[in-house]
């Protein structure tokens, strides 16, 4: 799985309304300043402020001290071993929601479909780039094919320099899953480059469903591609990288 770099990453529970930034502590302002979002506070041990913030996409937990002049990021340990940043973060982070990003995907126009309509369907969050989509994309192949899975691909462009003109290349094609197709047939695995040439200068509108197409696979809790969406009998689950078993997934989908 090709993984997006980040500071800590965990998932669960309530949301709650963000505090207002004149009582941020300053580094947290500064954080928020370039980008990142507080999204509430909780009270820590020995005088220290958990914070819930969402950094390039994903949630992480960070501490402030009494004084606000400092703030700490990492595993908080106490005296018995136990890592308290991953216990708030199971309380305070929210939790994936597949049905929604489902509902979202369910209308966009943007996607490379394939397969036949009456098969389960699959969605991928992918990079042209990416080597571990690339396996995913031959993995299923005989799938497609025989009209056993249906996949509809939404393209993203994190991995390198290259992958916004490629994915841009293939979402503005005739034939988006021909020139899918050509991307991974001719996958340069060496030196992990997609096999379409660039698209120059790329589109502002699919510049703009590129970056919406990470933010939503961020909100599904994933680190980096392939991120899946399927649906078994107890309804839409989010599955992180390529699977190991893919007879057994595609098995156990359901329409």
């Amino acid at each position: 799985m090709r993984l997006l770099f980040v500071l800590c990453l965990m998932a669960a529970a309530p949301a709650f309304a963000a505090p207002p930034p004149a009582s941020l502590p300053a580094p947290l302002q500064r954080v928020q300043n370039e980008g990142g979002t507080v999204i509430q506070s909780f009270p820590a041990p020995d005088g220290l402020t958990g914070w819930v913030m969402k950094i390039q996409g994903h949630y992480v937990i960070v501490y402030s001290t009494a004084s606000g002049d400092y703030v700490i990021s990492g595993a908080l340990v106490d005296k018995d071993g136990h890592n308290m940043t991953s216990a708030y973060g199971d309380k305070y982070i929210p939790k994936p929601d597949a049905a929604k990003l489902v509902a979202a995907l369910g209308t966009d126009p943007w996607l490379v479909e394939e397969g036949s309509p009456k098969a389960p369907l699959m969605y991928v969050y992918a990079d042209p780039n990416c080597i571990y989509c690339n396996k995913l994309w031959n993995d299923l192949r005989p799938y497609v094919e025989s009209g056993k899975v249906r996949v509809r691909w939404a393209l993203l462009d994190f991995l390198k320099r290259t992958s916004t003109g490629r994915a841009a290349a293939i979402l503005s094609a005739h034939d988006r899953a021909a020139a899918l197709a050509q991307d991974e047939t001719k996958f340069d695995r060496a030196n992990e480059e997609g096999g379409i040439p660039e698209l120059a200068p790329v589109p502002i509108e699919i510049g703009e469903i590129l970056k919406r197409h990470t933010d939503e696979m961020n909100d599904a809790g994933a680190a980096g591609t392939p991120t899946m969406l399927v649906h078994r009998q107890d309804g839409w689950s989010i599955v992180y990288g390529a699977p190991k078993d893919m007879p057994t997934l595609i098995a156990s989908l359901t329409r």
